[in-house]
């Protein structure tokens, strides 16, 4: 059923309160989108509407982490966004976007030397798919003890979850729940990519590959590369515990040997 135009106005206006920010002085400032996701090198556009300003100054800036930029100014595009971005009284409009370009963009309006002022927030969220993960995993470990591997993965965005998967298997998080792992003690953090057995056991002997995603694009899985679980090696340790005990023998019998034959007895003073 189509909406009559008196209908649609009261729904514009239900829409724009709920993303609207109050300005101190009486004016607002919404937009229309509090989150904008893009695909990597497709043009973006990020909207800020105001009212309630008779002559507004408006200024974008962009935080990402610990990092603040100034992307507009008085209503200007700063030096380093010109060419890339384009600036109207609605928002501002990005020609291409790049993962860097991925963080909140605040609109910021001001009149009467920022007696009033408003803002509003957008979040940018540039979509790259996963790239093949990198991982560490030793050739072999000693059972009982603490053995841990690493996945890393950089370009994708927003940041990958990772699975582990052992000789094609999917690993669980809770190896308890599956009869395939249940004789395994391990953790997966699915957001660092780490798989951390303690202790590791026998049954953990196999071949262990990575994957990440993120939602975008394809899941990406590293190489295989085969973890020996060892027993812990007692004759190879007390095998060089001998060795090293005769070699000290040797040495003191041969001090002794040279001692005895008085090639340690001091030469006579000279008068």
């Amino acid at each position: 059923m189509m909406k009559r135009p008196g209908q649609r106005h009261l729904l514009l206006l239900f829409t724009a309160a709920t993303l609207c920010c109050p300005a101190l002085g009486g004016g607002s400032v919404y937009t229309s989108e509090k989150e904008v996701k893009v695909d990597e090198n497709q043009p973006a556009t990020l909207s800020c509407y105001y009212s309630g300003f008779s002559s507004p100054r408006v200024e974008w800036k962009f935080v990402q982490g610990s990092t603040t930029s100034l992307v507009c100014y008085d209503s200007k595009i700063t030096a380093s966004y010109q060419g890339r971005v384009v600036f109207s009284q609605t928002g501002i409009s990005f020609h291409s976007v790049t993962r860097k370009d991925t963080g909140i963009y605040t609109c910021m309006v001001t009149e009467n030397g920022g007696e009033d002022y408003g803002e509003i927030s957008v979040h940018l969220l540039v979509l790259v798919p996963p790239s093949k993960p990198s991982v560490n995993i030793p050739s072999s470990g000693t059972i009982g003890h603490r053995v841990v591997l690493t996945c890393s993965e950089e370009n994708g965005s927003p940041p990958p979850q990772y699975q582990w998967f052992r000789d094609g298997v999917l690993m669980p998080e809770d190896p308890k729940k599956s009869r395939v792992f249940t004789n395994s003690s391990y953790t997966i953090n699915s957001k660092t990519g780490e798989l951390v057995f303690n202790p590791l056991s026998a049954y953990d002997t196999g071949e262990y590959s990575c994957q990440v995603y993120n939602g975008v694009g394809t899941a990406m899985r590293s190489e295989a590369i085969r973890l020996e679980a060892a027993e812990l090696n007692v004759g190879g340790i007390v095998a060089a515990v001998i060795v090293t005990l005769i070699l000290l023998g040797l040495l003191v019998f041969g001090v002794w040997f040279a001692y005895s034959q008085g090639y340690f007895n001091k030469a006579p003073v000279k008068k």
